[in-house]
């Protein structure tokens, strides 16, 4: 079993062309035969399984068959508010999330945290800001669990006096 991963990325494949529209672009990678190391493969089936893609081979070199999973990989960065940049990591927002919904189920973590790193990645940019991804963060618990938008909220925006938690808390009365 062979796992092969799909880049995207923003640049060019040639250093010679000017200007390159953001867009998610694919890198080719070269698939070789684990039993004789020839790329010369066919695809069999396909099944797309969770997040990713599992592929059944046959070598035509050497008739072996195999088994590949490609996934998509995305090199998205969090640009910080005070300039820096880093690597975007799911389990950061993951994390934020458990804290404000103190106890919630595995499942329904993944199927929110999942939701919020769609509406990113349909940014289409490579670069994101960490105001856009806490705002995304935010309308998310919002409509999930109003008191986990409460306590992410008074994180997030620093509330440290009580006419902002007044008037982050008439936001939520206001919208029923």
């Amino acid at each position: 079993m062979y796992t092969r991963s799909i880049n995207f990325s923003n640049k060019s494949a040639s250093r010679n062309s000017k200007s390159t529209p953001l867009l998610f672009r694919l890198l080719v990678l070269l698939l070789y035969c684990p039993f004789c190391l020839q790329t010369n493969t066919k695809v069999l089936e396909s099944r797309a399984i969770q997040e990713s893609l599992r592929r059944r081979r046959e070598c035509l070199n050497c008739s072996s068959r195999f088994t590949t999973y490609e996934k998509a990989v995305f090199q998205l960065k969090v640009l910080k508010r005070d300039g820096r940049e880093q690597e975007f990591d799911l389990a950061k927002i993951q994390r934020g999330i458990e804290k404000a919904c103190n106890k919630i189920d595995p499942a329904i973590l993944s199927n929110l945290s999942q939701k919020i790193e769609q509406k990113i990645l349909h940014k289409k940019t490579n670069s994101v800001k960490s105001t856009e991804i806490g705002n995304i963060v935010l309308q998310e618990l919002k409509k999930f669990d109003q008191m986990a938008y409460l306590r992410f909220a008074s994180v997030y925006k620093s509330i440290d006096d009580p006419k902002l938690l007044k008037k982050e808390l008439n936001l939520i009365i206001n919208q029923k």
